[in-house]
């Protein structure tokens, strides 16, 4: 199977690295070329045009939000110059309106279409153990299995309309948001009285709360990571999707504007570039601790 793969950052890189780990015939694409240079003594073509990419079997886009989705697949035309028998494969986040206008848009062109957002971190995307959430006619979504299960550790297929999974990601990551806000919340106050939050993490990990997003969020807060994998204003990015989704169904979300009240302040005090995680942080730091 021939793949083309548009925007390689921090998850692109990642991904399109497994993909050739694999033994896929890939080529490349990014607005940086010398990123996508790197990939050429790995095996990968490098194309000077994203339209050079529309030969493969499948495209797989993973830019960086709705603006470079306009910009590089939208404005461009590209949906329109796609051929019938390439898959375009967007498994980046995007907004909910945005993905239901990308599945219009290859509707009306007669173009094959398929969102299938990713759950993980670049080390998991490097890894091929992503979570991933499909959505598109079943065609297409069977010709794309392949790739899911390179990528990922397990895929779901959530039905035929493509936005749905991309209302998936975003319900799922503003839970990502709650959880980080609530763990924040409650290892300050437990602090305040004297307790080891790491025994705290502890006995919530190993009761109730036995579950990876409190084991691995907990443990970031804790350790306060000096590189940022997920950077806390991607979290803010990923708030707003949800509250405009919110916005888009008539859905009442008042923990996302909590949520984003909690975000904008962070930011203001100097944690818009450290991990997701470091919310929590600045929530003890609001409690004097």
């Amino acid at each position: 199977m021939k793949i083309g793969f548009i925007g390689l950052g921090q998850m692109g890189r990642g991904m399109a690295g497994r993909l050739l780990d694999c033994g896929y015939a890939l080529s490349v694409w990014n607005r940086s070329r010398a990123v996508a240079e790197t990939f050429r003594p790995r095996g990968a073509v490098v194309a000077g045009r994203p339209d050079q990419l529309l030969d493969a079997d499948v495209v797989i886009t993973m830019l960086a939000d709705d603006a470079a989705v306009e910009a590089v697949w939208v404005a461009s035309g590209l949906v329109r110059k796609l051929p019938a028998s390439t898959i375009h494969l967007n498994m980046a986040s995007v907004s909910l309106s945005m993905g239901r206008r990308l599945a219009e848009l290859h509707r009306a062109a007669g173009a094959p279409y398929v969102s299938a957002p990713v759950f993980g971190r670049p080390e998991p995307a490097a890894t091929g153990q992503l979570d991933i959430v499909a959505a598109g006619a079943e065609a297409a979504i069977a010709r794309c299995a392949p790739l899911f299960e390179a990528l990922g550790r397990r895929w779901f297929n959530v039905g035929t309309e493509a936005h749905c999974a991309n209302i998936v990601k975003i319900a799922r990551n503003f839970l990502l948001g709650a959880i980080i806000e609530g763990l924040g919340e409650a290892f300050a106050l437990v602090r305040k009285s004297g307790v080891d939050p790491a025994t705290f993490l502890d006995i919530i990990t190993s009761t109730s709360m036995n579950a990876p997003a409190y084991k691995n969020y907990g443990r970031l807060i804790l350790e306060k990571p000096a590189q940022a994998t997920f950077t806390l204003k991607l979290g803010m990015k990923d708030v707003e999707l949800a509250l405009q989704a919110g916005d888009d169904t008539a859905v009442p979300l008042p923990l996302a504007a909590l949520l984003r009240d909690q975000h904008l302040a962070a930011i203001a005090r100097g944690y818009g570039d450290k991990d997701w995680a470091s919310l929590g942080n600045y929530i003890a730091e609001s409690a004097g601790l």
